[in-house]
């Protein structure tokens, strides 16, 4: 069967994650709020972005997909079974926070464009 067939690849990792951004949903919203009530002020955010990402890799992750990767994160979902109750937190991440999304964006290519600088460099 081919793995469009057999749908992606499901790894432990990302069932963990999914797990604790349910569990932790409280705590991650109330984060991202205080980054939205920042960004609301015209501050800057990336260093805050970058903060949470180094406490919580695997959940800024998964929120970039949120984000960047919708339809890979839906078949991701739909081949685990990921049930209404995950499902709908992510939902609701997204729609509160949406504001934040190009902020992540930027923060990703510019991690990117400061990673492949550092390799280009050696």
């Amino acid at each position: 069967m081919s793995e469009e067939e057999e749908g992606p690849f499901i790894s432990r990792v990302f069932l963990k994650t999914l797990d604790e951004f349910l569990a932790e949903s409280d705590a991650i919203f109330n984060e991202w709020g205080a980054i939205l009530a920042k960004y609301k002020q015209d501050k800057d955010v990336m260093g805050d972005l970058g903060e949470f990402r180094a406490r919580r890799t695997r959940i800024f992750v998964l929120i970039d997909d949120i984000y960047h990767k919708e339809v890979d994160l839906t078949d991701k979902l739909d081949a685990a079974g990921v049930g209404q109750d995950i499902r709908d937190k992510i939902s609701e991440f997204k729609d509160r926070f949406a504001e934040l999304a190009d902020e992540v964006d930027m923060f990703v290519l510019t991690e990117i464009g400061a990673a492949s600088t550092r390799i280009g460099g050696m």
